[in-house]
């Protein structure tokens, strides 16, 4: 938006405040976004559909009498109608752990708007989703494949009685494709995405499409069942699955309600000593970096866990007052941008290692077992059997089970080598549960 319209919405909002307080509101929070998207989509192979969408939308949060009121919209013009209906919500709402909304603090600086992504045309991305189609029919001209890009650039806009005033630009692409094959009674699926704030090395439709034809070559084959507590290879595109329960734990909403099995264990050795894991909202350009939450905090770099020693749980402002605990900035209590340090050996180093274990490239059903206590349990969608250091073929009807907790705190090996966001190495997980009709 240019001067003007940018002048007029902060002068509304500002305004919106100031009408929440008159009905009677302690407190008020308003949150506008603006967004262009432009995308396109293949299917069997083929171009099925672009399109355009532009939206608008807000969130209006107050705070009155010890309780939270929150109305939404797409109509900037209802706005002053949107904060009378939070108002009067408010008085039934849900209890606030809070009192008034923090004064404006000191954030980064991190890059999350690029020219280059803005600049990225749907005819680019028309043609980078046909060059991964036609290099994977290249490889199989009988699979089915679906491929889509998408580009997006919003202005987020933040205002609150505490003094907030933040403006924020932030542009997104998205490129990835997805194949079936089918042979008989037997299907194999592989894909693979990559997405950046910056239109840099990182879109790269030929090792997008190479990485799919890879996980097709090396399924070709069929390998014997593989059963038993055996040493699991977990590639980068897999490990968030693993970490979902760890971050549960961390959550401070789920501390301070005993749910966690993390609670009161700051400072304990909770994961294998070769475990570092820190959050960094504040990588240029990150898919998950920001620099402040959603009610103005700043956003912290900060260590979860320090060779294996669990050193914070995160908060936002509302579990930070359930907690009596000073709030870290992460909205919903979760990480924005998890990583794990890597290690110091590389990948093929680690898989030449092992000698019978299973390489898990896909997790179907994920934390169908009691996940925030770590138990878990999960179908492999795409995984091979490893034999003296080599993958050696397909695995079907395969599952694996355990507790994340008990095997993160045992033999874990991270690769010096990560993925191309630098977030995840490659992690070779001892004593895991493999079954297999």
């Amino acid at each position: 938006m240019d001067a003007f319209e940018a002048e007029e919405l902060q002068s509304r909002m500002q305004a919106g405040i100031d009408l929440a307080k008159r009905l009677g509101a302690a407190g008020a929070r308003l949150a506008f976004q603006r967004t262009d998207k432009i995308d396109c989509g293949f299917e069997a192979g083929r171009l099925k559909d672009t399109g355009r969408k532009q939206s608008l939308s807000y969130g209006v949060e107050v705070l009155v009498e010890g309780r939270k009121g929150n109305t939404s919209s797409n109509r900037l013009q209802d706005l002053e109608t949107m904060i009378e209906r939070a108002v009067t919500l408010a008085r039934v709402g849900s209890i606030a752990h809070f009192d008034a909304y923090p004064a404006p603090g000191n954030p980064a600086s991190v890059k999350t708007c690029s020219d280059s992504t803005r600049q990225l045309s749907r005819e680019r991305m028309i043609e980078a989703c046909q060059q991964i189609v036609d290099i994977i029919k290249d490889y199989d001209p009988t699979l089915f494949i679906t491929c889509a890009a998408n580009r997006t650039a919003s202005e987020n806009v933040l205002v609150t009685s505490g003094g907030v005033i933040h403006w924020a630009e932030r542009t997104h692409w998205e490129l990835g494709a997805f194949v079936q094959r089918t042979t008989g009674t037997d299907m194999l699926f592989a894909g693979y995405r990559r997405g950046w704030c910056d239109l840099n090395e990182f879109y790269d439709p030929a090792l997008i499409a190479q990485k799919i034809v890879t996980d097709l070559r090396l399924g070709e084959s069929i390998a014997a069942p593989v059963r038993g507590k055996l040493p699991v290879y977990v590639p980068p595109e897999t490990v968030g699955q693993l970490l979902r329960p760890v971050f549960m734990g961390t959550n401070g909403r789920n501390v301070t309600k005993g749910d966690s099995p993390l609670a009161g264990r700051l400072n304990e050795p909770v994961l294998a000593s070769s475990l570092t894991i820190i959050d960094n909202p504040h990588q240029d350009y990150g898919s998950g970096s920001r620099i402040i939450d959603n009610y103005g905090i700043p956003t912290e770099q900060q260590t979860i866990f320090e060779k294996g020693r669990l050193k914070r749980y995160l908060y936002d402002l509302d579990s930070a007052g359930l907690a009596g605990a000073r709030p870290t900035g992460n909205n919903s209590c979760a990480p924005y941008s998890p990583a794990i340090l890597p290690g110091t050996r590389s990948s093929s180093q680690l898989l030449a290692d092992i000698k019978d274990g299973l390489y898990v490239r896909d997790l179907i059903g994920f934390g169908q077992s009691n996940i925030i206590n770590g138990d878990f349990s999960g179908n492999v969608g795409l995984g091979y059997r490893i034999k003296d250091g080599r993958i050696i073929g397909r695995v079907k009807n395969t599952m694996i089970a355990g507790n994340l907790y008990h095997l993160l705190k045992e033999d874990v090996l991270p690769s010096s080598d990560t993925e191309y966001q630098g977030r995840y190495p490659h992690l070779v997980i001892d004593g895991v549960s493999v079954s297999a009709p």
